[in-house]
């Protein structure tokens, strides 16, 4: 049995001396540090006032700008040592090296940035990062984020309702940027195909393209960070954009493609762009090796499979009838006198499609569900809370489920798969029958439980 209690942080070395980096603003930001008593907003300016306004600084405390400097720079270097936990390891080391980057450039590189700018920066960058999801917080380009910063100064006034959202214009600039979105300049409206090229199709450029994959892949795809650049080695990444967001990603190998990819990652073609793939691999003439060739197949068969079931169940689906829905799949639902249902397993109805993909709201599919006599398996199904389950009896895996609480489950009757999974508390759980793995999981003690495989939890942790 695992626990995963070691936090992640990010450090930088302040004493790292800073080189001389040219300044993104026209003219350098002054302000007056003689100045006495409490001071008011008017006295601010630029991103000195975006950052009192924003963090509601303690302006009534200080005697000079040189307060909210130092003020800031706590604030800055108390976010440097957060802990930045995802899901999983590899979000844990994704966000670790990002931040790293972030944090040595913002501090030891560019001294161009006040305190209060470095507030700014990393609280947008990192405010999406939470333990029970995978964000990646974006790529740094220097210029882009330059360009920002000093946008914000020119247009933050004390008499101006100017609004802005530091994250959201960074990421919006540098897909445009990456995109030569040339017609919006926002990268929030193009809809097409974006070609990577390989290292060996681009030796010049292959670092500036290994950024641009990291700045246009959806969040959950590990060419977010790390892979970028090992992939790109291998051979070109196409990425399918639709009013500027990533939805598919297709890797090269060679000449070939490899493996083709939607949000989830959960390596299987999502269903509502087959066609748009299907399109493009015919445009271009693009060669598939086996693997792709095997993704393209299932999504086929999976296309006409929900077709058909559709139409079998469209009325049970229509009233929510859940006995006929789980009967269809082979799932036996026995119906107690106060209407709630023991099932013999719970499981998605095939590998390449799930209940979402069949128009079937599963939170209502499982609302009435109190027990269930055989294993469980909640990996990619959409349910976030268990609700009236007691009993599993066999398995219950939550490996990158979107489970959030267990609701009333009091017990597992064999092997319990926490890893990675988004639950922190184990709420009611008393008892797990066999092994329990919390791997890489956000679950710090074992709450009201009360024994593992038969022995006392007590005994367990000593």
């Amino acid at each position: 049995m695992l626990i995963n209690l070691s936090p992640i942080n990010f450090q930088y070395n302040k004493n790292i001396q800073k080189p001389h980096t040219v300044k993104p603003n026209p003219e350098p930001l002054t302000y007056d540090t003689v100045s006495f008593g409490a001071m008011k907003k008017k006295e601010f300016e630029g991103i000195d006032l975006a950052v009192v306004q924003k963090f509601k600084a303690p302006i009534e405390k200080f005697n000079s700008n040189i307060d909210l400097q130092n003020w800031a720079k706590e604030k800055a270097e108390a976010i440097t040592e957060k802990n930045f936990d995802g899901r999983c390891k590899e979000t844990k080391i994704q966000r670790k090296a990002i931040l790293k980057e972030w944090s040595d450039y913002i501090f030891n590189e560019n001294d161009a940035y006040k305190s209060t700018t470095a507030l700014l920066i990393l609280n947008a960058i990192t405010k999406d990062l939470e333990p029970d999801n995978d964000n990646i917080p974006p790529v740094l380009n220097k210029g882009i984020l330059a360009d920002c910063i000093y946008e914000i100064d020119k247009n933050t006034k004390s008499d101006s309702k100017y609004q802005f959202d530091l994250n959201k214009m960074y990421q919006n600039n540098l897909r445009a940027f990456y995109m030569d979105d040339t017609e919006t300049n926002t990268g929030e409206t193009a809809t097409k195909w974006i070609v990577i090229p390989s290292k060996n199709n681009d030796p010049e450029n292959f670092e500036a393209n290994v950024e641009k994959l990291k700045a246009l892949s959806y969040k959950t795809w590990c060419t977010k960070s790390n892979n970028a650049e090992p992939y790109l080695a291998e051979g070109d990444f196409h990425v399918y954009l639709e009013n500027g967001k990533p939805k598919l990603g297709v890797r090269f190998v060679g000449d070939k493609i490899q493996e083709i990819q939607g949000e989830k990652n959960n390596s299987r073609i999502p269903l509502d762009y087959f066609d748009v793939i299907q399109n493009h691999i015919s445009e271009n003439k693009l060669e598939l090796t086996d693997n792709a060739k095997d993704e393209i197949k299932s999504a086929k068969t999976a296309r006409k499979e929900i077709k058909e079931i559709k139409k079998d169940l469209k009325e049970a689906i229509k009233n929510n009838d859940v006995k006929t829905i789980y009967k269809y799949f082979g799932i036996n639902a026995k119906e107690d006198k106060d209407g709630y249902l023991t099932i013999s397993e719970y499981k998605q109805p095939s590998k390449d499609y799930s209940f979402e993909d069949l128009g079937i709201d599963e939170n209502k599919l499982f609302e009435k569900i109190k027990s269930i006599n055989g294993n469980a398996y909640f990996g990619g199904s959409e349910i976030t809370n268990l609700g009236n389950l007691e009993f599993i009896g066999g398995n219950a895996d939550f490996l990158y489920s979107n489970v959030t609480d267990l609701g009333n489950l009091k017990s597992i009757g064999r092997d319990a798969y926490f890893v990675a999974s988004k639950i922190t508390d184990l709420g009611n759980l008393k008892s797990i029958g066999r092994n329990a793995d919390f791997s890489y999981s956000e679950i710090t003690d074992l709450g009201n439980l009360e024994s593992i495989g038969g022995l006392p939890t007590s005994v367990i942790q000593r």
